[in-house]
C-alpha cells in the first residue's frame, strides 16, 4: 500500500479512537449547562439581537445592568412593612408583631372604648397604606423582572466565559448556537438490549465566541470563523441507514450556498437544510415554522425553526473536520511532508549516521563537531539540554520534548524561537489555550517581541491583533535603511567574535583553576582530591582550632616522626594501658632508697595504723581525732586537769623515790 493510503488509514484510526457517542446525551431539556431559546432572549432590557456594523456581526449583546430598588416605603409604614428587593419574591406584607406594638403604644393611657376605636381606625389606615404600597411594588416588580432576567443572563454568560478560558479544566466547555431543534422518540442497541430515549437536539450548530466590550463591559456573542456542523452523531449511533447520505447531501448544499452563511436571523440560510433532514431521515418527519419552546419527543421526527444558545462539553469535531480535509488533500495527491511521512515509512535496516553539529557560546568551548561552529542565539539562560534540542532539530524533521509543569518548557521554547528568528526562519506556535501563549510571549525579550504576531482571544480580537502586528512590522521595515542595518550587523558580528574570544579566555582560566583545585595531591603518603582535603580541614576546625601554627605541605612542616615510628608509639601506648600516667614520673636512685630495717619499721607502723582504723570503725576504739568544735572545747577544759594529774603523779613518783 502507498504511503498516502497508509496515512489515510492512520487518520481513520484516529477518528475512530476519538469517538465516544452516547445518543441519550442529545437532549436539551434538563441540561445542567447554559441554555436559552430564542424566545427567552427577546424582549429583555439591555439585550440586543442581530447587530450588524461594518466588518462585524454581533448575534447577541447583553448590557451590564444594575438592579433598581423597590419604591420607597412611606414613613408611617417603614417599621410595619416587610419588603423584599427581589421582584420574584413575596409581595409586601405586614409585620404583625410590630403592628401590635404600635397599636399598644397608641392605646396606652386611653379609656377602653376610646382605645378600641383608635385601634380599629389605625388598623384600617395601615391596611389601606399597605394596599397602596403593594400596588406600587407590584408595578415595580413587573418592570424589574425582565431586568433581573437580563442580569442573570449576563452573570451566566460571564461565568461561562471564564470557564471556557480555563484550559486546564477537566471538562472544557464551548458555546454554540443550535438551529433547527428537532425531537423524536428513538432507540438503539446496547449490550444486545433495546434502549429507548427521547431525542431533543438542534440539527445544525455554529460555534460561538464570547467577548466583553472594554468600554461598556457588555458581553457580545459572535460566530466563530468556522463552518456549521451537522449534528448527526445520534442518528449514526442509532444506525439509521439514511443518516450518512442525508448528512452528506446537507453538507454539500450548505457548501454551495457558502455566500449566504448560516444565520439564525436569516431563515433562508438554513430552512432548506432543515426541510431536507425532516423529509429524508423519517418518512413521517415534519418541519414546523414559528415553533415556541422546546418541542417534546413524539413517535415521528419533528424539526422546528427554533434556535437556542447552549453550552456543552467541548467536542473534538474540529479534529474530525481537519482530518477530513487532510484526507481530501491526500486523495488529490498532495505531497506528504517528511515528518508525517516518517509515521508510515518502515524503518531502515541501515545504521543512520549524522554529522556532528557544533555551536559556540557554550561553557567549555563548542558543543562538538569538526566543522566551523555555528552561532547559538539564545537570549535567556540555557543549559546543554536546550542545546541538544536545537542539535536534534538541525538534523531531523521533529523533536518531541516532554516534561511536567515547572521544568522550563516555556523558557526553552522562547530560546528556540529567538534562535530561529535570528537565523531568518519562520515559526508557528500553537497551544490549546490562550494562557500558555500569553506566558510564552512574555518570555520573548522586548527587542524581539515586535516580530511575534499573536492570534489570541476571539476571532475578531485575534484578527485585530494580527493586523496591528503586521502594520507595526511593515512600518518598522519601511523605516529601515539597508546600508545602515548591514553596517550594524557587521559591527554586531565583530562584537560577537570578540565576546567569544573573551569567553574562551575565561573558560581556559576556569579550567586551570579547576585542574589545580580538583587534581590529586598526596598527604602523608595518601592520595586524595583537594576537595576532600578541604573537607577534612573544615570538619576538623573545631577539634584542632587550638593549633594556630601556619602549616603547609612543604618539608619543614612535615611531621617529626615517620610512619613506622608513629606505629611503634601507638603500639606502646596500647601496651601501657592505664599505666601510661606514670610515664612522666622519675624513679629514685638506688642510693636514695630506705634500708631494709627502715622499710620493716615503716611496714609495721602502716599495719598498726590499719588495725587502729579498723578498731575505730568497729566502735571498740574512740576516734583518734575529731574535727568538731565541741570536742575542741572539751579538750581545752580537760587540759588543766591533765596538767594537775601529771604534777600529782610526778610528786608521788619523786616522794616514793
Amino acid at each position: 500500500m502507498s504511503s498516502s493510503g497508509l496515512l489515510t488509514k492512520l487518520l481513520d484510526y484516529v477518528i475512530e479512537q476519538s469517538k465516544d457517542i452516547d445518543p441519550r446525551g442529545f437532549k436539551l431539556a434538563g441540561t445542567d449547562g447554559f441554555l436559552r431559546t430564542s424566545g427567552d432572549l427577546r424582549g429583555l432590557p439591555g439585550v440586543d439581537l442581530d447587530l450588524k456594523v461594518e466588518g462585524d456581526h454581533v448575534w447577541l449583546r447583553v448590557a451590564r445592568l444594575e438592579t433598581q430598588n423597590p419604591p420607597a416605603i412611606p414613613p408611617d409604614l417603614k417599621d410595619l412593612l416587610v419588603v423584599e428587593h427581589n421582584p420574584t419574591g413575596k409581595p409586601p406584607r405586614l409585620n404583625d408583631a410590630a403592628l401590635e406594638r404600635h397599636i399598644a403604644t397608641l392605646m396606652e393611657g386611653q379609656p377602653e372604648l376610646t382605645a378600641q376605636g383608635l385601634a380599629d381606625s389605625e388598623k384600617a389606615s395601615v391596611q389601606a397604606g399597605v394596599e397602596r404600597y403593594s400596588m406600587l411594588w407590584q408595578t415595580w416588580a413587573e418592570v424589574e423582572k425582565p431586568r433581573w432576567q437580563a442580569i442573570r443572563l449576563y452573570g451566566e454568560l460571564f461565568s461561562l466565559k471564564q470557564q471556557m478560558e480555563l484550559e486546564d479544566t477537566a471538562k472544557p466547555q464551548e458555546l454554540v448556537c443550535g438551529i433547527g431543534v428537532a425531537s423524536w422518540k428513538m432507540s438503539f442497541e446496547e449490550r444486545a438490549k433495546k434502549v429507548e430515549f427521547d431525542y431533543q437536539y438542534p440539527v445544525l450548530t455554529q460555534s460561538l465566541e464570547l467577548a466583553i466590550d472594554d468600554r461598556t463591559l457588555a458581553i457580545e456573542v459572535r460566530p466563530r470563523a468556522t463552518g456549521p456542523r451537522m449534528e448527526f452523531d445520534a442518528f449514526a449511533a442509532c444506525q439509521l441507514q439514511s443518516a450518512a447520505a442525508v448528512e452528506r447531501a446537507v453538507k454539500e448544499e450548505l457548501e454551495r450556498s457558502s455566500d449566504r452563511p448560516l444565520n439564525p436571523f436569516d431563515p433562508g440560510s438554513f430552512e432548506h437544510a432543515l426541510r431536507s433532514v425532516a423529509g429524508n431521515i423519517d418518512r413521517n418527519g415534519k418541519y414546523i415554522e414559528g415553533h415556541v419552546g422546546l418541542p417534546p419527543a413524539g413517535p415521528s421526527l419533528l424539526v422546528t425553526d427554533l434556535w437556542v444558545l447552549h453550552s456543552r462539553p467541548r467536542s473534538n469535531n474540529f479534529l474530525h473536520e481537519d482530518i477530513e480535509r487532510l484526507k481530501a488533500r491526500l486523495k488529490e495527491g498532495a505531497e506528504i511532508p517528511e515528518g508525517p511521512l516518517a509515521l508510515v515509512t518502515a524503518p531502515s535496516d541501515e545504521k543512520v549516521s549524522y554529522d556532528a553539529v557544533s555551536f559556540r557560546g557554550l561553557a567549555g568551548g563548542a558543543s562538538g563537531g569538526s566543522d566551523k561552529p555555528k552561532e547559538l542565539f539564545f537570549p535567556l539562560p540555557y543549559n546543554h539540554e536546550q542545546v541538544t534540542i536545537v542539535e536534534q532539530l538541525e538534523r531531523s524533521d521533529g523533536v518531541a520534548v516532554q516534561g511536567p509543569p515547572g521544568t522550563g518548557k516555556t523558557h526553552t521554547i522562547a530560546n528556540i524561537i529567538c534562535h530561529y528568528l535570528a537565523n531568518g526562519k519562520k515559526i508557528l506556535v500553537t497551544s490549546k489555550g490562550e494562557k500558555a501563549l500569553e506566558l510564552l510571549q512574555e518570555k520573548i525579550p522586548e527587542e524581539v517581541r515586535p516580530l511575534t504576531v499573536a492570534l489570541l482571544s476571539g476571532d475578531r480580537q485575534g484578527m485585530q491583533q494580527f493586523q496591528a502586528s503586521i502594520e507595526a512590522i511593515i512600518h518598522h521595515v519601511s523605516q529601515m535603511n539597508p546600508d545602515v542595518v548591514a553596517s550594524q550587523i557587521k559591527a554586531n558580528l565583530s562584537d560577537i567574535d570578540r565576546a567569544h574570544e573573551a569567553m574562551q579566555r575565561i573558560d581556559r582560566r576556569i579550567d586551570e583553576i579547576a585542574m589545580t583545585q580538583l587534581s590529586d595531591i598526596e598527604v602523608d603518603g595518601v592520595t586524595m582530591r583537594a576537595q576532600k582535603m578541604a573537607e577534612l580541614v573544615i570538619d576538623g576546625e573545631k577539634t584542632f582550632s587550638w593549633f594556630d601554627d601556619s602549616l603547609s605541605l612543604d618539608a619543614e612542616s612535615a611531621p617529626p616522626l615517620v610512619a613506622d615510628e608513629v606505629g611503634a608509639l601507638r603500639e606502646a601506648r596500647r601496651n601501657l594501658g592505664p599505666d601510661i600516667e606514670y610515664v612522666p614520673s622519675k624513679l629514685p636512685s638506688s642510693a636514695s632508697l630506705l634500708t631494709v630495717d627502715d622499710v620493716r619499721r615503716l611496714h609495721t607502723v602502716m599495719l598498726n595504723i590499719a588495725s587502729l582504723q579498723e578498731a575505730e570503725a568497729k566502735g571498740t576504739l574512740l576516734p583518734l581525732r575529731a574535727t568538731t568544735e565541741d570536742v575542741y572545747e572539751h579538750a581545752r577544759a580537760m587540759l588543766p586537769q591533765v596538767d594537775a594529774a601529771m604534777t600529782l603523779v610526778w610528786c608521788v613518783t619523786n616522794n616514793a623515790t
